[in-house]
């Protein structure tokens, strides 16, 4: 039968579109020590967008101010379960939702900005005359609606009528447009649309911008759709604390926890973490979900990131075979799949992933069902080896956007972590022959890597990224990220160059326009693991304060010019996993067992990394700098484990 294809909806305001970001700080940290803030300046044209997620929904809001100051604000909300023709990766239900007008006595004025206020939700202070509003844009976090909770107070000596005008009608989508015939309705919800108000007198009214199927019916509690936003903030404050000299350093890290755990939905096959960005929703990925985040949830402590692992992997499962490349994503809530990029080294992605989540989450039962999945991927992946002992893949983690040859650096640096995880977990279920058998395999990779991509390129005795690329590119950070140090000096020079070095981040390639924050993060991490610290602190500084403060707050973001750049969940992820692997150099070894490579920058005396957890116990560590190397303290439950020196091995 025929279908209609959908309109391509705008995710973004065209006023909304973000320049190249700048490491000047052009908002501020409000006295809280949390919120975000940004004072609408005389004759100073402002935008910005945000994305905000939560089970049912996600939403980009376009937000900003007019020369004059006026209110500019655009809604651009995803519904990830509602699912519509072509059901594929893009294939959610959007709509942009232009809001609510506010008239005051018949009159409808122009609505004028004080400040716009983020703090996991986004707060917008403006005023008509004499009335003062503030509008808090938010996500339900168990229905299918974006809210907006509007304040008025009046300020003046008069009663003022206050009107809400929708600016938005409602629409049933046709049979054709959902997928299997659904149809939806979209609509907005005003709670009360008019008011009388006293001087001095204020009055709250929600909004709510929904879509649902014809079956469902409206039911929302705004007070507790509210507090469940907050209490989830709330939880993430109190999950892997990272404490450093550096207040910017410490407030990223608070928002990444924020993005990074968002964007979990919860879909018909169980919870799905997705990146967002307008596009990418109810879909799970190779790199995004299975090598950036999954990982990191391993011990964040975050117990529904920790499920969505879990699910995330046994989805793949079916998929996974040693004689055929791993797809690269789970797209429409389970119902399809994406291989378009064919092997871009995905076996080696998930292998990676899953090994490292599995040793850091400490369940030998749930090792023992998954083991069989990364000997598999693993086994795939070597027999892809080359004339040369190095991998080789059609493409990358970017899919063919720049040159990855036939053999690139990121596929067998990747599987040569994996191998060493994986030696790590069979050691663990008693495989002491299969676990010695991915060691050697490990250390011929690691010779071979070595071997086959060790060269000069434009004038830096580094790694080049494939043999078709005769530029630098910002991924030869993996070896030293996998903790392949050989060339390392060599390529922290190349990578800090006037070749690949902007303000405040890494080019992707010599000579491009293009970055994409995901290698800028991995370099880091790399830099810091590799000790080289001061110069890694210098970067970290000034991309933790143009990402917290500048042109494009709050989040690390996927790329520039691709996708405005789009506030990507798993990059807040890369962010958190700087200071675990990079700065403390944490790698697990063993089920409640890891090692502590501590590299401080000189200039930090103390870092220190609290509700972190290592098999099922939250701990806390604290890095104290000594002449000799480093004081390592490790509380659990009120016990504190001493320990002096430069390298430590911990057992929980």
């Amino acid at each position: 039968m025929l279908q209609i294809k959908r309109p391509r909806i705008p995710r973004f305001a065209k006023w909304a579109k973000i320049n190249v970001p700048f490491t000047k700080p052009k908002h501020y940290i409000a006295s809280d020590g949390k919120s975000i803030v940004y004072s609408v300046k005389e004759n100073i044209e402002y935008s910005n967008h945000i994305e905000m997620s939560s089970f049912y929904v996600s939403g980009i809001i376009s937000y900003g101010a007019d020369k004059n100051g006026k209110l500019r604000l655009m809604r651009h909300i995803i519904f990830p379960t509602l699912r519509c023709y072509p059901n594929n990766t893009s294939g959610s239900l959007d709509h942009n939702f232009k809001g609510i007008d506010i008239s005051i006595d018949g009159v409808k004025s122009v609505e004028r900005v004080k400040d716009f206020i983020f703090d996991g939700s986004l707060s917008i202070l403006s005023k008509i005359d004499k009335l003062k509003i503030e509008r808090k844009i938010l996500p339900a976090q168990s229905e299918k609606c974006f809210i907006e909770k509007i304040t008025l107070t009046n300020n003046s000596q008069n009663d003022y009528f206050v009107k809400l005008i929708n600016n938005d009608k409602k629409i049933t989508t046709p049979a054709r447009y959902g997928n299997m015939r659904e149809r939806y309705n979209v609509f907005t919800y005003i709670s009360n649309n008019c008011v009388t108000l006293k001087p001095n007198e204020s009055a709250v009214i929600n909004v709510a911008y929904c879509a649902l199927r014809l079956d469902e019916q409206f039911n929302l509690n705004f007070k507790n759709e509210q507090a469940c936003r907050e209490d989830f903030i709330k939880k993430l404050d109190d999950t892997l604390i990272i404490k450093t000299p550096n207040e910017h350093i410490n407030l990223m890290a608070r928002y990444a926890k924020i993005r990074g755990c968002e964007s979990i939905f919860k879909t018909k096959s169980g919870l799905m973490h997705s990146p967002g960005g307008g596009n990418y929703y109810a879909a799970l990925w190779t790199n995004d979900q299975c090598e950036y985040i999954n990982p990191l949830f391993g011990y964040l402590g975050y117990e529904i990131g920790e499920q969505e692992s879990i699910n995330c992997y046994e989805m793949y499962r079916k998929y996974v075979y040693d004689d055929k490349a791993l797809i690269t994503s789970i797209v429409a809530e389970g119902d399809d799949i994406w291989h378009g990029a064919k092997d871009r080294g995905d076996s080696a992605m998930y292998a990676y992933g899953l090994a490292r989540f599995l040793l850091t989450y400490g369940d030998k039962q749930l090792a023992e069902n998954f083991v069989e999945l990364i000997d598999k991927c693993l086994a795939y992946t070597l027999s892809q080896t080359n004339s040369d002992g190095v991998i080789s893949s059609d493409s990358d983690e970017l899919e063919n956007r720049l040159e990855s040859g036939k053999t690139n650096l990121c596929t067998s640096t990747l599987a040569f972590d994996a191998l060493i995880s994986a030696s790590y977990l069979h050691l663990e279920l008693g495989n002491a022959e299969k676990a010695n058998f991915y060691k050697e395999k490990a250390a011929t990779l690691k010779s071979n890597i070595l071997s086959y991509f060790s060269k000069n390129v434009e004038g830096y005795a580094t790694f080049m990224y494939c043999l078709e690329e005769p530029k630098l590119r910002s991924w030869i950070c993996m070896p030293m990220v996998v903790g392949i140090f050989e060339r390392s000096k060599a390529t922290k020079d190349a990578l800090l160059s006037p070749k690949l070095r902007m303000a405040e981040g890494l080019l992707s390639a010599s000579g491009d326009k293009t970055f994409w924050d995901r290698s800028t993060l991995y370099t880091l991490r790399g830099l810091f693991n590799a000790g080289y610290s001061t110069e890694a602190l210098e970067l970290l500084e000034k991309f933790s304060t143009a990402r917290l403060l500048g042109e494009h707050i709050p989040y690390a973001v996927e790329a520039f010019p691709e996708g405005n750049q789009a506030q990507l969940s798993a990059e807040s992820g890369l962010y958190l996993r700087i200071f675990t692997e990079g700065i403390l150099g944490m790698r697990p070894t063993g089920f409640g067992k890891f090692t502590v490579t501590p590299n401080l920058p000189k200039t930090w005396d103390c870092m220190e990394c609290n509700k972190l957890k290592i098999a099922g116990k939250i701990i806390d560590i604290k890095v104290i700098r000594k002449k000799s190397g480093y004081e390592l303290h490790i509380t659990n439950k009120g016990i504190t484990l001493d320990f002096e020196g430069k390298n430590f091995e911990i057992q929980l």
